[in-house]
């Protein structure tokens, strides 16, 4: 993975690089934590340390005593990543459905000017994901725009720092759940806390989100050949 600058990101795959990085980061934190309270992962990250040569210490930009806690941090993000666990998230909480439904498709049917029955707008929940592909993302792809770049590079990065707190706060409750086996109640409650505020945050980039949407939405129906497609879309459902 690339290193992805703190602010912006200009694709998909920039995205994921991204929250991989802070993933990591986030892994590497929990470990640390876990090293002093749980006593099983005190006993690993000690023995791999041991068993790193020492040589080599001189070159690493950390404390030796560190390299279990990297070294175990280093597969749960590598999981994270390859299993794209926001995905995962919004599959189980339902937030790219919920979004993509409310916020992307049912604007656009409506100001489009397609004719919507009730059975139409089931077949649009049905249809999701072709319909984005279609009538969405088709114009406002970050790989081939036809709206302005700048508007799907401030949703991109929005998206991104909402999938960030949502894995963040994820990995700090799994965190706070293995204090509490282990009886360490006082890091248990700082971590759930934490998680709780971030999920505060969640909500405001959630809003964010959906004003994006509606700028791309408004941009791609200005062009009337493309407000005409679109309608023509909804209305073949």
């Amino acid at each position: 993975m690339a290193f992805i600058p703190i602010l912006s990101v200009h694709n998909y795959e920039e995205m994921l690089a991204k929250l991989g990085w802070y993933s990591g980061g986030v892994a590497l934190g929990c470990i640390f934590i876990l090293r002093h309270f749980v006593p099983p992962i005190a006993r690993l990250s000690a023995n791999i340390d041991s068993v790193f040569p020492k040589e080599l210490a001189a070159i690493l930009p950390f404390p030796v005593s560190l390299v279990g806690v990297f070294i175990l941090a280093i597969p749960i993000a590598l999981v994270a990543h390859a299993i794209r666990l926001h995905d995962r998230l919004s599959d189980l909480l339902r937030i790219r459905r919920e979004f993509d439904v409310h916020y992307v498709l049912y604007p656009l049917a409506i100001a489009s000017g397609a004719s919507m029955q009730v059975a139409q707008l089931t077949k649009i929940k049905q249809m999701r994901q072709s319909l984005m592909d279609s009538v969405f993302y088709v114009y406002a792809s970050s790989t081939n725009p036809l709206i302005d770049s700048h508007t799907i590079t401030q949703a991109l990065t929005n998206w991104s720092w909402f999938w960030i707190i949502l894995e963040t706060a994820t990995l700090l409750i799994g965190t706070a759940i293995i204090l509490v086996t282990y009886g360490a109640w006082i890091p248990a409650t700082s971590l759930l806390i934490a998680s709780t505020i971030l999920i505060f945050f969640m909500r405001f980039f959630r809003l964010q989100s959906a004003a994006y949407a509606e700028r791309q939405i408004e941009q791609v129906l200005r062009d009337s050949s493309r407000r005409e497609a679109v309608a023509a879309a909804f209305n073949a459902l």
